[in-house]
């Protein structure tokens, strides 16, 4: 787990982003491409398995940062947004010729999609986009940049789907689309459930993954307190999940009084747990080495409740389970 190499975060392997889908938990590894976890049954008789699945980006991902990943709509295979960062290093690549990717069950590598919102900024012209998220008021924001022979370019858009070009918007809007939504703006059970997460473990704010969203959502009740990584779910039987970056948990089942506390496995000085999330009865916690704006070592663990002994009772009396 110790690495004595650390790396500008752009230009350092470790998983970006997640997305939850249809009981599947999804992995945008930077500078490697996307891992699936799902749930698995081998036989009749033994459940609980979860499968890993592998889409590597080959030699062309090793070039680029990963900049997003989401749905482009509710039902639709998520996206990852590739571009090059020129803020760490100064890479003499031109834009990725393909800037969206994506894959299904049965991909063996990831596949180039086309945006029309995105396309309208040629690569072949010198432009790049590095950044693309969905804003509280649920417009989706991006950014161009393209350098000339004078000056640089920059556009700040926004649009009501990616299947449409967007218009130009403020600099205000643009960061203002990036800041954390106030919990009154979270869907009501969620509401509640962080209220009492924040209460009971200090957090002020939250990046919450959950099946109901297209990409990440954060929520913050105050300027105050650490920021939580949590995982929202209402597939038998809602329950909020929320760790601290040190590894100190709270799990939520609905309709329960009780408030489980228990920890992560420890990780060793200067690493940091960075998201949660929860295939069939299995917990998986990404983590990284972290100094400053560069990352060493990274990965992700997998934590079975029976290990724990705490809200074992709660996930295992009805999983999900799918044959692979």
């Amino acid at each position: 787990m110790y690495s004595a190499a650390l790396i500008p975060w752009p230009h350092a392997p470790h998983v970006r982003f997640m997305l939850a889908q249809d009981g599947d938990l999804l992995m945008a590894v930077n500078l490697d491409g996307f891992i699936r976890l799902s749930p698995w049954q081998a036989h009749a008789e033994v459940s609980g398995g979860v499968g890993l699945y592998h889409v590597p980006g080959g030699e062309f991902w090793q070039h680029y940062t990963v900049g997003a990943f989401v749905r482009p709509s509710p039902d639709e295979n998520p996206v990852a947004l590739l571009y090059r960062n020129k803020w760490f290093l100064d890479q003499d690549i031109p834009p990725p010729t393909h800037r969206l990717w994506s894959f299904d069950a049965y991909s063996a590598t990831p596949q180039p999609v086309p945006m029309p919102s995105l396309d309208a900024f040629a690569p072949e012209e010198g432009w790049d986009l590095d950044v693309l998220r969905m804003g509280g008021s649920g417009y989706w924001y991006y950014r161009a940049t393209r350098r000339n022979a004078t000056q640089q370019e920059i556009l700040m858009l926004r649009t009501d789907s990616l299947e449409r070009e967007g218009i130009r918007t403020s600099l205000s809007d643009f960061h203002d689309a990036a800041r954390p939504e106030p919990l009154s703006a979270a869907p009501l059970l969620l509401r509640e459930m962080l209220a009492t997460a924040f209460a009971e473990g200090g957090f002020g704010s939250a990046t919450v993954i959950s099946p109901e969203f297209q990409s990440y959502r954060r929520f913050a009740m105050g300027s105050e307190g650490t920021q939580a990584n949590a995982f929202f779910s209402t597939d038998y039987g809602p329950f909020l999940l929320a760790t601290s970056p040190e590894g100190n948990a709270l799990f939520l089942p609905s309709g329960h009084q009780s408030v489980y506390r228990f920890s992560l496995p420890a990780l060793p000085g200067g690493f940091v747990y960075t998201g949660i999330g929860i295939v069939g009865n299995t917990a998986f916690a990404s983590w990284e080495e972290q100094v400053g704006f560069s990352i060493g070592a990274a990965g992700f663990l997998a934590i079975r409740p029976t290990e724990l002994n705490l809200w074992a009772s709660y996930l295992l009396r009805s999983t999900p389970t799918r044959p692979q």
